[in-house]
């Protein structure tokens, strides 16, 4: 057993002034995140994001109807709800004319009028409950504090686990989750479609498992399942089978860390709470039906098929990065995706130099998932990729597996990426970032029909107080602010990098802890 270490007053001051600067990091990195956030929430106007007329519709009149919508049965006996016009229409001004700007969205009224697209169990529910406490007279109004408030909600959940995972794990979620953001879960954190949530919680379930099992401080291990466990209630409520992808990455994390399981057998306990909650969710709404093909689909497809959808599978697998936004209208040009795909799979290929049984058999298990479950729903509903599934589907699980990926226990967790690699990176992802912002402002500005640098030039919609370029260019610093993660991650942090002293050293404390554990 070693004694006990004495503190002189130059540590104490030297952790007093490593905190002050990670308190002031970790200040500048949430203010970039919302710049970035309230950006992507205003850049478009409502009923831009993928069936949002479906999820405008579900969270003015939220299921069972309590009083908030005038209800009637339709001529097939479906439910039909009174809701705002701009609400109900919304979707029609834009959905898949690229060239209409957001205009016709101003013309639409608060007059009411009857809509059978709705959450009539076919989603959890609870997302479009919280969302309806936002709704106000003014619909675009709500809909840019709905988005903003989804953000805030991801900020706070991501914040919260990286301040209390030890540092090597940080490494692994700005390493991981960063690079893989652009554009697919940026654009999702900041809408107003249930994947918000489900991006955000699974990643953060995740990430909330992952340091319970790697971080020795006691209370900051705790923290740590409080927020795994509040993500997990976040997903579960959002979708059901973001419920089902919370069991899938908890199974991964279990297995990454089972040496830590075997050793301590209660530290199991989390990931099969947030198991729990995810099958509730996933047994809580009818989108599990999909397992058997998609609703209105023509059913089995043959074998050709399947050959056709297994060559064409890697163009929705890279859809986190590559994929068109809002309602598959708005393409990311190569200029973007290009790089992030380079740079996703570099940082993959370096993860893989070290693979042991653990990783081997967790990474197995996700990616096996994250390949097979869109083949098979596509092979059920005879439907080619393209149609039918999409990379929102499945995005939620590509934070996990990367991060996983890159986790490498017997080297302290990641190796640092060199300054120069940094800086690659870096690039990558902020040039990537601005340029698929400019392009989704220019989208609902004049639409695509108009090109330019200048966002300010033959404005024909426009809904924020702030001027088009101006929220480009506020939103583009603010990523790239949040960005510099990627370098204050290359040295870790001296107040973090050893517990509470004891009196005992951290392998008599907690030995399956330990990163070699």
């Amino acid at each position: 057993m070693s004694p006990l270490r004495h503190r002189t007053p130059g540590d104490t001051d030297a952790r007093r002034r490593s905190r002050l600067r990670t308190a002031a990091w970790s200040a500048l990195l949430v203010v970039g995140a919302l710049l970035a956030v309230v950006a992507w929430a205003t850049a478009s106007p409502p009923g831009s994001s993928p069936d949002e007329d479906f999820h405008l519709t579900s969270i003015w009149c939220p299921m069972p109807i309590d009083g908030s919508c005038e209800t009637r049965v339709g001529e097939e006996g479906e439910t039909q709800v009174a809701a705002p016009h701009v609400v109900v229409s919304a979707a029609l001004c834009t959905a898949f004319q690229p060239d209409n700007s957001g205009a016709c969205v101003d013309g639409l009224g608060n007059d009411k009028v009857w809509a059978s697209r709705l959450n009539d169990g076919l989603y959890p529910g609870g997302f479009y409950d919280v969302m309806h406490w936002f709704v106000g007279p003014d619909v675009p109004q709500s809909v840019t504090n709905m988005r903003i408030a989804n953000g805030l909600v991801a900020i706070a959940l991501f914040t919260a686990v990286a301040v209390l995972s030890p540092p090597a794990s940080r490494r692994v979620l700005a390493y991981g989750f960063l690079t893989v953001s652009v554009p697919l879960g940026v654009y999702l954190i900041a809408s107003i479609n249930p994947s918000s949530w489900a991006v955000t919680g699974v990643a953060v379930a995740w990430a909330g498992m992952h340091g319970f099992m790697t971080q020795p401080d006691r209370r900051r291990r705790y923290g740590l399942a409080a927020v795994a466990l509040l993500a997990a209630v976040l997903t579960a409520t959002a979708r059901a089978d973001a419920g089902a992808y919370l069991g899938v990455v908890a199974a991964g994390v279990v297995a990454l860390h089972i040496r830590t399981v075997r050793a301590r057998v209660r530290t199991g306990i989390l990931p099969l709470l947030v198991t729990a909650i995810g099958v509730v969710g996933f047994l809580s709404a009818s989108q599990t039906g999909a397992l058997t093909g998609m609703y209105g689909t023509q059913g089995p497809g043959d074998g050709d098929l399947f050959f056709a959808n297994l060559f064409a599978l890697p163009s929705l697998l890279l859809g986190a990065q590559t994929e068109s936004l809002n309602w598959l209208d708005t393409p990311v040009p190569p200029i973007a995706w290009v790089p992030l795909v380079l740079v996703a799979g570099a940082l993959a290929f370096r993860g893989m130099r070290v693979v042991d049984v653990p990783k081997g058999v967790a990474l197995l298990g996700m990616v096996g998932v994250y390949v097979a479950l869109p083949l098979l729903v596509l092979q059920l509903s005879g439907t080619p990729v393209g149609l039918e599934v999409q990379a929102r589907y499945v995005a939620p699980l590509v934070p996990a597996i990367m991060a996983t990926t890159l986790w490498t226990p017997c080297r302290g967790g990641m190796p640092r990426l060199g300054t120069g690699q940094s800086a690659l990176v870096y690039a990558s992802l902020v040039g990537a970032h601005a340029v698929i912002l400019h392009i989704q402002i220019r989208r609902f500005v004049t639409g695509l029909d108009v090109g330019g640098l200048n966002l300010n030039s033959a404005v024909e919609w426009w809904g924020s107080p702030v001027s088009p370029m101006a929220t480009w260019f506020l939103g583009s610093l603010g990523f790239a602010v949040l960005a510099l993660v990627l370098f204050r991650v290359q040295r870790a942090d001296p107040s973090d990098e050893r517990p509470e002293l004891t009196g005992e050293p951290l392998a008599a404390v907690s030995p399956a802890l330990t990163p070699a554990a």
